[in-house]
């Protein structure tokens, strides 16, 4: 009776044990047997995919990371007709549309935006406080949440198109070589571009939605 006792007891506690080392093989395997680290490829604008921000997170994450920085109508192209040759996707806001027709993107889930609190309301409602006007035409909190039926609005939900985390600031430089240099806020003046003195010395960026604005300002000066 003792023996049969025994023998059964290390029957059980060998199957223990084997269970517990295939557990601990099984959850270490990855991380003993892959040769290469996990690399995110983001494509995006020249503006904002600078190498000091990828050797960052590099740092701060662990993995690879490519950047692959163009014009705003390449990457555009190419995130929109070869959606495979990206992990994550950078630029401006309006080019949401194009690829989420395109299902060249899909949402995100906010729950998992450890820092979607600290996101200010301006890109998430089109307001820095509950009482301000919404100014005419378009804006990014427009088309920010996914809904269930597959359009994007403005209603809250638990899905999002995209994640804002820029704000762009519109300015212009020059070459004092050819243009005196001004005085900030008192003499420089966007009503430069239209100053005939200065024809064949100005121009702007080839994006709608920037450079309109720019001769907006232009126009305003």
């Amino acid at each position: 009776m003792h023996s049969q006792f025994d023998e059964t007891r290390r029957r059980y506690i060998k199957t223990v044990l084997t269970a517990s080392l295939g557990g601990v093989v099984a959850s270490v395997a990855p991380h003993v047997w892959s040769k290469k680290r996990l690399r995110l490829r983001v494509l995006g604008t020249h503006v904002t995919l600078q190498e000091a921000i990828r050797q960052q997170a590099m740092q701060d994450l662990g993995i690879e990371v490519s950047f692959e920085p163009g014009g705003s109508a390449t990457v555009l192209q190419k995130a929109s007709t070869q959606p495979a040759s990206f992990d994550l996707y950078e630029q401006w806001s309006d080019s949401i549309n194009l690829l989420w027709s395109a299902k060249a993107i899909q949402p995100i889930d906010i729950q998992r935006l450890k820092y979607w609190g600290e996101i200010n309301d301006l890109t998430k409602t089109g307001r820095l406080v509950a009482d301000a006007k919404t100014g005419a035409g378009d804006a990014p909190y427009k088309l920010l949440y996914a809904q269930r039926n597959g359009e994007l609005s403005s209603k809250t939900s638990e899905q999002i198109s995209f994640l804002p985390y820029v704000h762009n600031v519109d300015s212009f430089g020059y070459n004092t070589a050819e243009i005196p240099k001004g005085i900030p806020y008192q003499t420089e003046s966007w009503g430069w571009l239209f100053e005939q003195k200065y024809r064949g010395k100005v121009g702007i960026v080839n994006t709608p939605t920037i450079g309109l604005f720019d001769m907006a300002l232009a126009a305003q000066a």
